[in-house]
């Protein structure tokens, strides 16, 4: 027998999961959540490989189920900021391997819940395919064991991590491991480093061309047929009207899937453009060419629609161009969107901002939780109208969002308003 000892560090981390967070990394506030570190101190997983790429990847996926967990009171987890350390890979009689490791996670954690000292995380045994299809045909649909919250789409291998619900009653999980399928790992819990409080939008920065500059766009529910009343095409137009019946219209351009408005704000004209589109990847070259002329004089990006499991998040993180010197505020208004954001956008922006911190002219909101379609156009409303006042806190502004989608935001800490930026 041999034994493969090994240690693998991810995210930039530079002495494992004990060390110090990096302070690039944005820091966290929310209406309704705190941040936690949560530590995996003896994590093991059944792999299919002794190669690091391999056993880390199949780690990761067995800790995607984590957000499901999570999700079942309230929390989510930014896989972005998971961190790994593989320790040690040993030979199994039947070919596959077993894997120890540590890991750290970055938690949303509900407010109103008192923080325990550890919780136990119910997981796949592995995060190979086949173990996670053993785990699926036992405790998801069909399986005999309700794991998982009632949906009305089909859940597959790839999207059961999602609607997992471990503590749910009747699940067999709820009350103990089952041999073969699932491991129960304990996660000790602190408050994190990375709260922040009391930090607001730099309105100076957003007001100092006496322009607010909104550029929003909205993701049909179900693009196919087309449908008046689509959640998607309600929520784009709910939005128009909520501005329309606010603000003084100073001029307008309207179609089915464009709407271009100025409108006379309280500091100034309010630039608000408003796209509808079937799926934020499925957009053309006119489409893009649209959004990255927006993108680079907008304040305020929104986009409101599927998260895809992280896909459209990714898409729409990828998509812009951007400006020195202009501070944005972008809301990824996504079910559970903190669980997929990484550092494009933040790359993005220091790319062309090189001599800045990557936060200086960046704040991203994101959800913890599911954000349902009849949330969207009030969501993006309550922060249209924040910056057009020119008042609240982040978190006063994020605990006027619907409390169902705990909504965050990163990227905040280096704000200075109401000093200058």
């Amino acid at each position: 027998m041999r034994t493969l000892i090994l240690t693998l560090i991810m995210l930039g981390c530079s002495r494992g999961p004990e060390a110090r967070p990096d302070l690039s990394q944005p820091l966290f506030d929310s209406g309704y959540s705190t941040a936690l570190d949560g530590y995996v101190d003896r994590g093991r997983a059944v792999v299919s490989s002794d190669q690091p790429a391999q056993a880390e990847s199949e780690i990761r996926e067995q800790l995607m189920y984590a957000i499901g967990q999570l999700n079942g009171f309230g929390g989510g987890a930014e896989m972005a900021r998971l961190a790994l350390a593989l320790q040690e890979v040993t030979p199994r009689a039947d070919g596959r391997f077993d894997a120890k490791y540590t890991a750290k996670l970055f938690v949303a954690w509900p407010r109103e819940h008192a923080v325990p000292a550890t919780m136990n995380l119910v997981v796949p045994a592995g995060g190979d395919a086949a173990t996670r299809s053993s785990f699926l045909a036992s405790f998801g649909p069909g399986g005999g064991s309700p794991c998982y919250t009632p949906t009305e789409h089909d859940i597959s291998l790839g999207i059961f991590w999602y609607y997992y619900r471990p503590m749910q009653q009747g699940c067999a999980l709820a009350g103990g491991d089952v041999a073969g399928l699932s491991t129960r790992l304990t996660m000790r819990l602190a408050v994190s480093d990375q709260n922040t409080t009391g930090k607001s939008p730099e309105y100076g920065k957003v007001w100092e061309d006496q322009r607010l500059v909104v550029t929003a766009i909205f993701g049909m529910n179900e693009p196919e047929p087309w449908s008046e009343n689509d959640a998607g095409v309600v929520a784009f137009r709910t939005l128009y009207d909520y501005l329309v019946q606010t603000y003084p219209l100073l001029s307008y351009q309207v179609t089915h899937d464009d709407i271009r408005l100025e409108l006379q704000g309280r500091n100034g004209v309010i630039d608000a453009h408003l796209y509808l589109v079937k799926g934020i990847r499925d957009v053309d070259q006119a489409f893009i060419e649209k959004y990255e002329s927006r993108t680079a004089v907008s304040d305020f990006v929104s986009y409101s629609g599927h998260s895809g499991l992280g896909a459209n998040v990714r898409a729409l993180a990828r998509m812009g161009r951007f400006t020195p010197g202009q501070y944005q505020i972008y809301f990824i208004n996504g079910c559970d969107s903190f669980a997929y954001v990484d550092q494009a956008l933040a790359d993005a922006h220091v790319a062309v901002n090189p001599e800045a911190a990557p936060t200086k002219y960046l704040d991203i909101v994101t959800n913890a939780m599911p954000a349902y379609f009849h949330m969207n156009a009030a969501a993006n409303y309550q922060f249209i109208t924040a910056m057009d006042a020119k008042q609240g806190t982040y978190r006063q502004i994020l605990a006027a969002v619907d409390s169902t989608q705990r909504a965050v935001v990163m990227g905040e800490e280096d704000n200075n308003w109401p000093r200058t930026f």
